[in-house]
């Protein structure tokens, strides 16, 4: 999952919005969130001299389930003077049981598409599968038991934070890349009392809630003991959103800043009449 932002925000974290069926007690509000993306550091020797763009996160209920929708785009300057526009696009749908799990991943550089993988995946008690629509050459693959959805995971993390767990480690498939899964440990801070956001945003109703600092490691799928292909550090609030977060690759890292935060009061289930 090297490629993706939260995903599992969290996701990929990455970050999945889902109520209350998969873990009790938290309940995560659909919405809509922009951040600006930017360069927070780069290691000595690295080419990147500069990065900026934007990352939108976009909640809706959709009956039985939640659609999830993810869209990136960061241009790149490097010391030698190239630039390269990386454009990703991330459509999920996952149940709110947490057994279900539809993914459509669409990667671009420089408009060329470079990526894109496209499938489903299921749950049960003694693990379960992934079945690709693209890559066509893709087998069907298994999934252990204890493996998370990118939603599942999320919720997790806010489970463990309201009861003061510090850290866990689990199994997490988004299918945002040719692994399509990672094992995610999760570090846990203690409770944010101060809000150093914006006062527009601060005045918002999403932003009145607890939040956490945590700090997510992605391994590769029973890989040895050594270094996380990635970090993320972020600011993860009780009802599943994200006030920042920094993405770490190693020798360089992107920041997020949340620059404007809405409900999403749309429903996608279709209306019934009353009789």
């Amino acid at each position: 999952m090297k490629h993706c932002l939260f995903f599992c925000l969290v996701a990929t974290l990455v970050f999945a919005a889902f109520p209350c069926h998969a873990v009790s007690g938290t309940q995560i509000v659909p919405h809509r969130a922009l951040y600006k993306m930017s360069l927070d550091r780069v290691s000595a020797g690295n080419s990147i001299s500069h990065v900026e763009g934007t990352m939108v996160f976009d909640w809706s209920d959709a009956c039985d389930g939640w659609a999830i929708q993810q869209k990136m785009n960061l241009h790149f300057i490097h010391n030698e003077g190239n630039d390269a526009d990386v454009d990703s696009t991330v459509v999920m749908w996952e149940a709110k049981d947490g057994t279900r799990y539809n993914f459509n991943v669409r990667r671009l550089i420089n408009e060329k598409e470079d990526e894109i993988y496209k499938g489903r995946a299921r749950l049960g008690e003694e693990g379960g599968n992934v079945v690709y629509a693209l890559p066509k050459e893709r087998a069907e693959s298994k999934l252990p038991s204890g493996t998370l959805f990118p939603s599942g995971h999320t919720k997790m993390i806010i489970k463990m934070a309201k009861t003061g767990e510090k850290f866990f480690t689990r199994r997490v498939f988004d299918g945002s890349d040719e692994e399509g899964s990672a094992d995610v440990s999760a570090f846990i801070g203690d409770e944010i009392k101060t809000n150093t956001l914006g006062k527009e945003l601060r005045e918002n109703p999403l932003i009145q809630v607890r939040a956490w600092p945590v700090r997510l490691a992605f391994f590769l799928p029973d890989a040895q003991e050594g270094l996380p292909e990635y970090e993320m550090d972020l600011v993860l609030q009780e009802n599943g959103i994200a006030r920042s977060m920094v993405i770490d690759y190693g020798n360089f890292r992107v920041k997020g800043e949340l620059v404007k935060l809405d409900s999403e009061t749309s429903s996608l289930c279709p209306r019934t009449s009353s009789k």
